[in-house]
């Protein structure tokens, strides 16, 4: 298990995040990862906080993103 503390530069949030397994628990120690997940909070807090349509369209880009990352993988690109 794995935990990594993330807060915004301004003070307006904190999250404390929490990961099992090898894969994921090396993901949270990656030198970017504190960056990368401050940002995705602060992407989904944004869109909830603004309501409809943002929900949705951050998942939709969200899935998008997924989609083609798994399709990379799949193809053997590199990442």
């Amino acid at each position: 298990m794995n935990k990594r503390l993330i807060a915004d530069t301004a003070g307006l949030f904190t999250c404390e995040l929490e990961v099992h397994g090898t894969v994921l628990g090396e993901a949270l120690e990656h030198e970017r990862a504190e960056e990368l997940l401050r940002c995705a909070v602060i992407v989904a807090l944004s869109a909830l906080a603004q309501d409809a349509p943002w929900p949705e369209r951050a998942m939709d880009s969200l899935a998008d993103f997924m989609v083609e990352m798994r399709d990379r993988v799949v193809q053997g690109e590199p990442s």
